[in-house]
């Protein structure tokens, strides 16, 4: 039975109870064999750096011949942590609904804002490299634009009150898109790497038409600097 001073070094679910106890302890052993609880077996599947969590009905002693087995959660070896937790396991090890744990909607959430940041930084300095390394046609590099649109797109940020530093181009990469299981589970191990990979993809795939969106950005800052160089002149 592990002491007091190891549960304070492990995620706090595990000094639940002492089935909470019996079960961390199951989830460390090498051993493929159930864990049994009066109501219930669970199973373990090795995956990478994870274990893929089953449960089922007993059937007296035993889980059931032919027993449907459902998904009942993901546990990381490398961190410890229970991930997509199903209730039906959530019961059986009694755990309060006041602890939370991660599901893939909290990781996509996450993923999502870590590449839109990695996106934005990429199309920033250093973009020349990547439009390079894409390939791009130079012809279709250079937007259509007038400056009469450009100006009205100046005014509309400028009645609203925006700041120079906001009038930029932001990248929506689209996470969702390739945000697989398998993807779920390296994003979980490596979250930075991961998020970064993907956007770095987006922005290869998109080099031109981030290029196209980059200067009309830079043509609606320029009015903007010139609008508000006017305002300024009249307040004097």
């Amino acid at each position: 039975m592990m002491k007091q001073k190891d549960l304070e070094m492990l995620p706090a679910w595990v000094g639940e109870s002492s089935r909470t106890v019996s079960f961390f302890e199951w989830l460390m052993e090498e051993s493929v064999s159930p864990w049994d609880c009066p109501e219930a077996s669970v199973v373990k599947v090795l995956q990478g750096n994870f274990y893929f969590l089953y449960s089922g009905s007993l059937k007296g002693c035993v889980l059931g011949i032919g027993n449907a087995l459902e998904f009942a959660g993901i546990f990381s070896r490398k961190d410890c942590g229970l991930y997509d937790l199903k209730e039906t396991l959530r019961k059986i090890l009694g755990i309060r609904d006041t602890f939370s744990f991660p599901e893939k909607a909290d990781a996509l959430k996450e993923a999502q804002k870590t590449a839109n940041q990695k996106a934005f930084q990429m199309a920033g300095q250093g973009f020349e490299e990547l439009l390079l390394e894409s390939g791009c046609e130079k012809e279709k590099l250079i937007p259509q634009i007038s400056r009469s649109e450009m100006k009205e797109r100046a005014e509309e940020y400028y009645r609203e009150g925006r700041t120079e530093e906001e009038i930029c181009f932001r990248p929506k990469v689209p996470v969702a898109e390739c945000f697989s299981d398998h993807c779920y589970l390296m994003y979980l191990t490596k979250k930075e790497w991961v998020a970064e990979r993907i956007a770095r993809r987006w922005v290869l795939k998109n080099a031109e038409a981030i290029s196209r969106k980059r200067i009309r950005y830079g043509c609606i800052q320029n009015e903007f600097q010139e609008i508000k160089k006017a305002a300024e002149k009249k307040k004097q």
